[in-house]
């Protein structure tokens, strides 16, 4: 059987053949033998970058020797060359990557600063796991399905506080108390900036009664919809402390700890339970990544 890194050195063979074509998520996944949900996850956690970042990166380098080399060749035949649609979206791309705009670098290239760019190239996957097992604590267990009432943020980060005030006007509304019903996220990408888009859920648990009686509710919403969280494995890890310190162990779960046991994952997306949120001082994380 094909280790997980295996099968993502065949998505960066694939990425590195197919510059000038689409490089769709579903594609790349299916490559990986992975599901979407996860994949961006992995990739970061065992190349240290991003996927986009990281075609990005390689897109432009391969432009700047095309224009480096060929002093006659057209801008836009560059960029087409290297995936790009419009000229101007590569002009500007290429400008902020290289530090020159395409035609500056065609007439007089600072090969420099453009070798200096593909560092990040050579350090790919070495001296970044500096978490052990003692340090995350990961442990296979196995759920029962929960019945969801939820939410979707899919927006500008910053607004999420906005969506998180509407869970909790529709726990009022609803006798959803924090104490009896538990709070989940169902969680798509690592942490983006303030102004980048966010995609994660926000859920409450819900019993058969409960789903019975908000029922009206969740008809009348355009916003809230029911959602489960399946039976089956989960890995999971219990996290107290900072945003920064559970993206370090998230990477050693879907770098480390995933290259060791080689193990199948199931096609639902990460989950974060949200552990004492009426107590500040007692706040925790418990997280599940599902498993086959």
């Amino acid at each position: 059987m094909e280790t997980i890194n295996q099968r993502f050195e065949k998505v960066l063979a694939h990425i590195d053949e197919n510059l000038s074509k689409p490089l769709a998520l579903s594609v790349l996944s299916d490559i990986a033998k992975v599901p979407e949900y996860h994949f961006n996850f992995i990739f970061l956690s065992l190349f240290h970058t991003s996927s986009s970042e990281y075609i990005a990166l390689l897109r432009q380098l391969e432009a700047g020797q095309q224009l480096g080399f060929d002093k006659s060749i057209p801008i836009k035949e560059v960029a087409v060359s290297v995936g790009y649609q419009s000229e101007t979206a590569f002009i500007t791309d290429f400008t902020q990557a290289i530090g020159q705009s395409p035609q500056a670098f065609q007439r007089q290239p600072d090969w420099g600063q453009f070798f200096q760019k593909q560092q990040p190239l050579k350090t790919l996957s070495e001296g970044h796991h500096d978490l052990t097992a003692d340090d995350v604590n990961i442990d296979n267990c196995k759920l029962d399905k929960i019945d969801l009432a939820m939410i979707s943020h899919q927006a500008e980060a910053q607004y999420l506080p906005q969506t998180i005030q509407a869970m909790r006007a529709f726990r009022q509304a609803n006798q959803l108390s924090p104490t009896s019903s538990r709070t989940y996220n169902f969680v798509y990408q690592s942490k983006p900036k303030s102004t980048e888009q966010l995609h994660i859920d926000i859920a409450v648990s819900i019993n058969t009664l409960e789903k019975q009686r908000i029922e009206p509710a969740i008809n009348d919403s355009e916003y809230f919809y029911y959602s489960c969280i399946p039976e089956g494995k989960y890995a999971s890890f219990m996290h107290l402390g900072s945003d920064k310190e559970l993206e370090r162990k998230l990477k050693y779960l879907y770098g480390a700890w995933l290259s060791s046991t080689n193990q199948r994952l199931k096609n639902v997306p990460l989950i974060f339970e949200q552990l004492n949120i009426t107590e500040p001082s007692k706040q925790a994380t418990r997280v599940y990544l599902g498993l086959d």
